[in-house]
């Protein structure tokens, strides 16, 4: 099994210099890269290692998902790579924006392990700290910057980023600020670690074993949980959390204060009209994502996980306690299920 390491990022220098810190630090290293060009409809892939490019081919984008397009771009090179017998070891550069969960478990699974012959290592976010509290709050399209994988991509640069942060095995960073590193630590997953992109110990990424059970609880919602790293250089993290679901008027009402601005949230909640599902909420820097995450498969709390910088976490904390419902209401049982709670638009029809 010849061993990959996956390499995200929001930043195409910190990709480029990335793949590169890789292959010269471990002669015997080959890298494949996938770009997307929303404008042509097609998808690059380019393969080389330290010595040049052995492949460059440009192919075009079958599907409208940028998860697919990765797939099935991505399988027949790994198949050549894995039949050349010329590398130790393979690094898997995604497409600038790219989200690492379509990458990363189809790759994990022990059916496409056995037949492409690799061994997914490790899942790794590339975050430069100096920059990473405007990347992540600052409201920043991916169109803005060029970056968007579709037409239609109108994810924001904090929410990709976010997300890579959350799923990722190692986070390698670059800069210095106490701030951003702060930042990065108490958004990355649980069981993740950090690394200095530069000064790392590459061998023990090939070594290491992604394990897709860890990653996925990292970014699940009924698994949700604050980081243990405390509050250090201005950067903060409330958790919190209520044994009652929210009132849905005062839900709506409330969201603004509890999750407008530049804070990157995740949370779950329930509203007595809809006792049988599972809202879900998810932002950075203004930009939010309220859904149905379907029937909760057991009693779950209220809970909602607040990063930010400077002041505001007060603020926060009031909005939270004043959107749940208070003990005389969940007590009272008042056919919650027959009002009409205003969101339709968020979590559907009933």
């Amino acid at each position: 099994m010849i061993p990959l390491v996956v390499v995200a990022t929001v930043d195409p220098v910190l990709r480029d210099a990335a793949v590169f810190s890789l292959l010269t630090d471990l002669p015997g290293t080959g890298f494949v890269r996938q770009d997307l060009d929303p404008g042509s409809g097609t998808v690059r892939r380019v393969v080389g290692d330290e010595h040049g490019l052995i492949a460059d081919d440009i192919e075009p984008a079958e599907h409208g998902c940028p998860g697919c397009v990765q797939r099935e771009n991505l399988w027949p090179a790994m198949e050549a790579m894995v039949e050349l017998d010329r590398w130790q070891r393979v690094v898997l550069a995604l497409p600038v924006s790219g989200p690492t969960g379509p990458a990363a478990r189809p790759l994990a699974d022990p059916a496409h392990r056995r037949r492409l012959g690799i061994e997914l290592a490790t899942v790794a976010c590339v975050v430069d700290v100096d920059r990473v509290e405007h990347d992540l709050m600052g409201g920043d399209l991916l169109a803005d910057r060029d970056l968007a994988l579709t037409a239609g991509d109108g994810r924001a640069v904090g929410e990709v980023l976010a997300a890579q942060l959350a799923h990722a095995d190692v986070v390698l960073t670059t800069g210095t600020d106490p701030a951003g590193l702060a930042l990065v630590d108490h958004l990355r997953g649980r069981r993740s670690s950090r690394r200095e992109l530069f000064d790392c110990h590459v061998r023990e990424l090939f070594a290491a074993r992604h394990c897709a059970g860890d990653a996925a609880a990292r970014i699940d919602p009924y698994w949700l949980s604050r980081s243990a790293v405390p509050d250090a250089h201005g950067v903060w993290t409330l958790d919190l959390i209520s044994e009652r679901p929210v009132h849905p008027q005062r839900f709506r009402q409330r969201l603004p204060d509890l999750a407008g601005g530049r804070v990157r949230i995740r949370g779950r909640f329930q509203v007595p009209t809809r006792p049988d599902r599972l809202g879900v909420i998810d932002g950075t820097g203004g930009h939010l994502s309220v859904g149905d995450a379907g029937r909760p498969a057991r009693p779950l709390t209220t809970r909602m996980v607040i990063t930010g910088t400077g002041g505001g976490s007060d603020q926060r904390r009031r909005a939270f306690t004043e959107m749940v419902l208070t003990p005389g209401e969940f007590d009272s049982g008042q056919g919650w299920p027959w009002l009409d709670d205003g969101l339709d638009g968020w979590l559907g029809y009933r």
